[in-house]
């Protein structure tokens, strides 16, 4: 483990003893960008397991995004079963240079659950009265959970998975619907645009991340070699 990454272990079991069992907290070493996580506590919050690759958020920091930042917070995690999670990530460099995150995530289902159910019984009740609204002052309406606020400007859906393949594949099916277009309706000029964007990203920073692009979009792995020269050469 790198050595910078490992000094953070002391605050991942900090973190574990404060925040609960609702709270995913995972340590990534971006020495192997394709078993990336080298510590996680409560992984029943995303399925993963140490060995695990890095996500496409840690990908697109390892390739140059949010270099101004040290941290990015608020935004909203996909595990692999779709469960929807508020997360953030703090930036790990030395002299410099990004070599992992430590990141939690945590399961919100619970508070969406009882902010929809308080907002049930308000609409069903038309508020509760007080005094204060007997008087002819209006009552407090019950507030909503700042759930899904973004903070620190950051507004990425990141996606959770325990293998590079799938994480491929999750980024090119929501690039593909995107557009409004099926995986086996793409043309040439459709399946450029996708190698595009996942270079742009950073996603084949990752071993395998070009039979796993030829996998998902039905297509030989030199027709992925070629569309990303002919990217490369564009600049």
């Amino acid at each position: 483990m790198n050595a910078t990454v490992k000094s953070f272990v002391p605050l991942v079991d900090f973190l574990e003893a404060v925040l609960g069992a609702n709270s995913e907290i995972v340590l990534h070493d971006f020495t192997d960008p394709d078993h990336s996580i080298v510590d996680i506590r409560n992984a029943h919050v995303s399925g993963r397991t140490i060995g695990a690759p890095a996500t496409d958020l840690a990908v697109k920091i390892m390739n140059g995004a949010y270099a101004d930042r040290d941290f990015v917070a608020g935004y909203t995690t996909r595990s692999a079963g779709n469960k929807a999670l508020r997360s953030a990530s703090f930036i790990i460099r030395e002299d410099g240079r990004c070599v992992g995150m430590m990141c939690i995530n945590t399961d919100v289902s619970l508070l969406n659950r009882l902010d929809a159910l308080v907002q049930q019984i308000v609409t069903a009740y038309g508020g509760v009265p007080t005094s204060e609204s007997a008087a002819g002052t209006e009552a407090p309406t019950a507030p909503v959970l700042p759930i899904h606020t973004a903070a620190s400007g950051a507004h990425e859906v990141e996606s959770l998975t325990d293998s590079t393949q799938d994480l491929i594949a999750r980024n090119i099916e929501d690039l593909v619907a995107e557009r409004g277009l099926s995986i086996d309706k793409l043309g040439q000029a459709e399946r450029v645009d996708i190698i595009r964007t996942l270079n742009a990203n950073g996603m084949f920073l990752l071993k395998g991340a070009v039979a796993s692009c030829a996998e998902t979009m039905g297509i030989s792995e030199p027709s992925v070699y070629r569309y990303l020269q002919k990217v490369r050469k564009e600049g």
